[in-house]
């Protein structure tokens, strides 16, 4: 044997390294479970908590923290150069699990110089807790590697000559005799409620979102699977803000009864529910000239629960989009033909707080969008197609009293891409107990398109009391004679005149 081969095995056995036991837990509190025939002997709290089996349950929105450790077991020989590194595998990606254990081989001259070994004495150990929030349900790994033993970098400096060309960064040299273990822990990520939504159109810039909260624990684990909703917001995008629609207390808190508290509390045993309404706002400037039109983003709902034990969670509903008009919804339903432009009388959509205005605007901005490479498309009007101008009431009256003559100003909108000049028209056969009073018509002359619009007055009074639509607004392109019939301008309910 050369002297230098004797220096490197001597150098060798003075790092010879134990190997570490790895120790992998989640910390999670116990669950509540009460027994069906308490004992009397055994304390009442110790005998209602258990400690779940394995990783537990875990929801999507808690924080993950686990406790991982290296112990040595080794009663004469010390943990070499230790190394642990965590991997949390999601359904989509991988997400490093940093902590104070993980100590990289170093790869370059300047990292062996700042690097710190770890070594674990006989008997010893150490610890450290990663933590990460779950943002993803389905199922999980952590996957945790183990590296140790070799000859310490920081001591590369004192082999001399040729001892040096035989280090190898990376670790994997035979001559360093590194060693690695690696360990998997599966756990799947469930979601702890559904969250179900209805969206309303409120007007033009204005929708209203019904949230229906469930715990989605089985039914079958009762109280143990139970949840308390602490806090429920929506997150509105850019340009929009959202109110939360609260009922007005009926009591203050200390008059209630302890059912009326519990009931407020937000807590969710296994299949309950709870709903919850926001109103949902253009607020900026742009937000409101342009309004809310159908497939705009809303924002989405966030939702801050607690465990029986306290640990929190939260969670996020998907985006939430505005629907469409009602008009428009129907549209796919029966527009083979032309005469899908038609408007029956006895269609309940009235065009006031529809949002129709600024769906047909919408559609139109985007009409450069070619629909005829989609077969489901060809045969379908598009709105812009079906309303080329819009008429909409301003601030229309709620309630009308007979013979009261009502003047109500509309706005007149050309989305078209085309100048046209109009007439608009009220015509009295296609109107029942609220008709046009005075001059039927208006010349509107010639609006510039996408978006020309204007101003108008017409004149109404009622006849008869009940609930009706007004009806029967035609506009008519005096050019080209084509007739444009508008859905209900709005509905208002006629009431008889007081005496006095």
């Amino acid at each position: 044997m050369s002297p230098s081969d004797a220096s490197f095995s001597e150098n060798h056995e003075s790092f010879a390294s134990a190997a570490p036991m790895l120790k992998v837990m989640r910390l999670q509190s116990p669950d509540l479970a009460f027994r069906s025939t308490p004992s009397l002997t055994s304390p009442v709290l110790s005998s209602a908590l258990i400690l779940p089996d394995s990783f537990g349950v875990i929801h999507i929105g808690e924080t993950f923290t686990a406790y991982i450790g290296a112990l040595n077991v080794n009663p004469t020989l010390h943990v070499q150069n230790l190394s642990i590194s965590a991997t949390l595998q999601t359904p989509t990606r991988n997400v490093p699990m940093p902590s104070i254990l993980e100590n990289k081989f170093p790869m370059t001259p300047q990292e062996r110089l700042n690097y710190k070994p770890i070594h674990i004495k006989p008997q010893e150990g150490v610890d450290a807790i990663i933590s990460r929030p779950l943002e993803e349900t389905g199922q999980h790994m952590l996957r945790v590697e183990v590296s140790y033993g070799g000859l310490d970098p920081t001591q590369q400096s004192l082999l001399q000559g040729d001892m040096t060309n035989q280090y190898d960064a990376t670790g994997q040299n035979d001559n360093n005799g590194r060693k690695f273990f690696r360990k998997f822990y599966r756990f799947h990520v469930s979601s702890p409620l559904h969250i179900r939504e209805l969206t309303l159109r409120g007007g033009e810039s204005t929708c209203f979102v019904s949230l229906a909260v469930e715990n989605a624990a089985p039914i079958e684990s009762g109280c143990a699977g139970g949840l308390t909703v602490s806090q429920n917001t929506f997150q509105p995008c850019h340009g929009l803000c959202a109110q939360k629609i609260q009922n007005l207390p009926s009591l203050p808190d200390s008059q209630k009864t302890a059912v009326e508290l519990f009931d407020d509390s937000g807590r969710l045993n296994p299949g309950e529910s709870k709903r919850y309404m926001f109103e949902v706002k253009a607020s900026s400037e742009n937000a409101t000239l342009k309004g809310i039109a159908m497939g705009d983003e809303l924002g989405k709902a966030v939702i801050t629960w607690y465990k029986t034990m306290g640990e929190a969670g939260r969670i996020a509903s998907t985006f939430i989009y505005c629907p469409s008009c009602a008009i428009a919804s129907e549209s796919s339903k029966n527009m083979a033909t032309d005469e899908a432009n038609d408007i029956q009388d006895d269609d309940n959509f009235v065009v006031h707080r529809s949002g129709l205005s600024v769906d047909v605007a919408a559609s139109a901005a985007n009409r450069s969008v070619s629909y005829a490479s989609s077969s489901e498309f060809q045969t379908f009007k598009t709105l812009e197609d079906r309303f080329p101008v819009t008429v909409e009431p301003i601030s229309p009256p709620n309630t009308m009293h007979i013979g009261v003559p009502v003047e109500l100003s509309v706005l007149v909108v050309n989305h078209g891409a085309k100048s046209m000049n109009l007439q608009l028209q009220m015509r009295l056969p296609q109107m029942k107990g609220v008709l046009i009073s005075g001059q039927s018509f208006r010349n509107l002359g010639t609006l510039p398109p996408n978006g020309g619009s204007v101003i108008s007055k017409i004149h109404l009074i009622a006849i008869s009391p009940g609930l009706f639509f007004v009806s029967g607004c035609f506009i008519v392109d005096l050019d080209s004679g084509v007739e444009i019939r508008q859905p209900h301008l709005f509905s208002v309910l006629v009431v008889e005149t007081d005496a006095s």
